[in-house]
């Protein structure tokens, strides 16, 4: 047996429930609110801990934009019937008096959601979670203010489509109008009033949206030769109420997973870096965003994996074949789910949520929440924000970001098996004589949006056949790679296997998950591949008459430049480590 797979086994069984429900119940006990003292104290326990287990402790404490909901109410105004609702993370403040205006419903909330309707100046009605998609929407119909049917449960929420904090570029983008979620009954009762006639409500918003510092931990553990590059393991501290699942079980497996690796630093070929964020739920993965701009050049130069995690544990938490990665992470993600559980993944393309703000770093990401509700235990369309699909509608439970997120909805046994799979994640990622990622998967996506996009075009202007050509042998050239990579190699030819393997990604990724660059974050709304250039979508429904057509053209001849310049460079890189076939 090798010696890997040797440490690998003697790892797993290391892992202990009673460490795990200790951790969690300890960091629980607290409701942790972005930049909160009981935050901080949940902060100190886990640096206590790591500091135990030998790592190297470093806290920063970047000042950035955090917003914490404070009251709401809605009163219908021809009634005085109180309505029970909160606010949201970046919700704009009415003042004392509130607003007062006309009710519209609009369904969904999404754009052929408004038509024919008019609520310019009225209040919105709008069935689902408050999502910074609903809320960019309703900025653009200039509405007065909105109220989102969240379904059986109050969800807290952040609405601002703003990655991290703002830039002078972006903090016009944050929401200027007053938003609030109401349960299902109260959105009946609004409903069943529209049907019988115009309805009046007077709404409230009190929100505290101001720049403090935040705090954030890295703990590192060093590979005995720490020229191998490292593993950064992440997820956030903050919560919304006490937060058991979400995300103190997720702490308390990263502080097992570190405890378990102390005890085989000397088997590891990578080190590893425990990432502990704060900001992501009422400042918008604020500490990670700032982290990928402080530390941009580490991570470019040396950064092999970004592996999330996010409300796992959870009771009834059953589904373990939706967890998201990227296509060049898949292969090996679902060895390690299938090994150790028997389930099956599914590919499903990571999405704009759980602190992936190093897309830009062309860091290989995958995992986020690994262990889901069953079908049907899910409402509404939190199944499909978590991640889950819409069809199945999974999710991670009616507690989410509610009062009910206590200790009570973690299954010791279930945080176990998800401790296992990320502990077998990274620990074989740390070990791995060569990455086991495969870059013909991304370039594979590549390639089928492009041809997608050849067909959505018609007879767009922008023509796609060099980056379809230069995209097919770029396949190959990758395919050549993958197969070099699944083959025993001596060290220096893994070394050169993986640099490679790093410098492909930090080409692709780039351009196939954002639409702004290395240097900036996308905004926080829903994505497909190569997001840069689905505006080819738009520029078909437009003609040379149109204003607008020649500008955006403009736009994406500079974006398939782009993309074009990533996928040649990615072949030379192959070719000049296994030589032009």
């Amino acid at each position: 047996m090798e010696q890997a797979q040797r440490t690998l086994e003697q790892a797993l069984a290391e892992v202990s429930s009673e460490e795990l429900m200790r951790h969690v119940t300890t960091i629980a006990q607290r409701v942790r609110l972005s930049g909160t003292p009981e935050e901080a104290e949940a902060f100190e326990y886990i640096e206590s801990v790591v500091r135990g287990f030998g790592l190297t402790v470093t806290r920063y404490a970047p000042v950035c934009l955090v917003s914490l909901p404070v009251s709401a109410s809605l009163v219908v105004a021809e009634t005085g019937e109180s309505i029970p609702c909160i606010t949201h993370s970046f919700s704009a403040s009415t003042g004392p008096g509130g607003i007062e205006a006309d009710l519209v419903y609009v369904g969904d909330g999404r754009e052929p959601d408004y038509e024919g309707r008019e609520a310019h100046r009225r209040i919105a009605l709008a069935e689902g979670l408050a999502t910074p998609e609903k809320a960019v929407v309703a900025e653009r119909q200039g509405v007065a203010g909105m109220i989102h049917i969240s379904g059986e449960h109050l969800h807290e929420m952040i609405i601002s489509p703003v990655w991290g904090s703002p830039t002078a570029e972006t903090m016009h983008l944050l929401p200027t109008k007053p938003h609030v979620s109401i349960d299902r009954q109260g959105g009946e009762r609004l409903k069943r009033l529209l049907q019988a006639g115009s309805v009046r409500v007077r709404l409230s918003t009190s929100v505290d949206t101001s720049w403090r510092p935040l705090p954030l931990l890295i703990a590192d553990l060093t590979a005995p030769s720490d020229e191998g590059g490292f593993i950064l393991f992440s997820g956030h501290v903050d919560s919304w109420h006490y937060g058991a699942m979400d995300n103190g079980s997720a702490n308390a497996l990263m502080l097992e997973v570190a405890r378990i690796l102390s005890h085989h630093r000397e088997d590891l070929r990578r080190s590893v870096r425990f990432a502990f964020w704060s900001g992501h739920s009422h400042a918008r993965y604020a500490t990670s965003a700032w982290y990928a701009d402080y530390a941009w050049e580490e991570l470019w130069e040396r950064c092999v994996a970004h592996v999330n995690i996010d409300s796992p544990g959870a009771i009834n938490a059953t589904v373990l074949s939706e967890a998201p990665t990227m296509a060049e992470t898949y292969d090996f993600a679902r060895e390690v789910v299938q090994g150790l559980t028997g389930q099956e993944l599914n590919y499903r393309r990571i999405g704009r949520l759980g602190d992936q703000s190093f897309w830009g770093t062309g860091v290989p990401s995958l995992f986020c929440s690994i262990s889901e509700q069953a079908e049907s235990q899910e409402e509404g369309d939190l199944g499909a924000l978590l991640g889950g699909s819409r069809a199945r509608r999974g999710g991670l439970g009616w507690w989410w970001h509610t009062t009910e997120d206590t200790i009570d909805k973690i299954d010791p046994d279930n945080l176990v098996r998800d401790t296992r799979i990320l502990l077998a994640t990274v620990l074989r990622l740390a070990t791995a004589p060569v990455l086991p990622f495969r870059q013909s998967r991304a370039v594979e996506e590549i390639r089928d949006t492009l041809e997608d996009l050849a067909t959505a075009a018609g007879g767009a202007l922008l023509n796609l056949d060099t980056l379809r050509q230069e995209c097919d042998r770029l396949l190959a050239a990758a395919r050549r790679l993958d197969a070099h990579c699944a083959q025993s190699a001596d060290a220096r030819t893994a070394e050169r296997l993986n640099r490679c393997s790093m410098l492909v990604s930090r080409e692709l990724i780039p351009v196939n998950y954002t639409a702004r660059g290395p240097f900036e974050q996308d905004l926080a709304l829903p994505s497909r591949p190569l997001p840069g250039l689905q505006r080819l979508r738009e520029l078909a429904r437009l003609t040379p008459h149109d204003p607008a057509y020649y500008p955006l053209l403009q736009t994406l001849q500079r974006e398939r430049n782009r993309v074009l310049h990533a996928l040649r460079s990615a072949r030379r890189h192959i070719e000049e480590t296994l030589g032009a076939s």
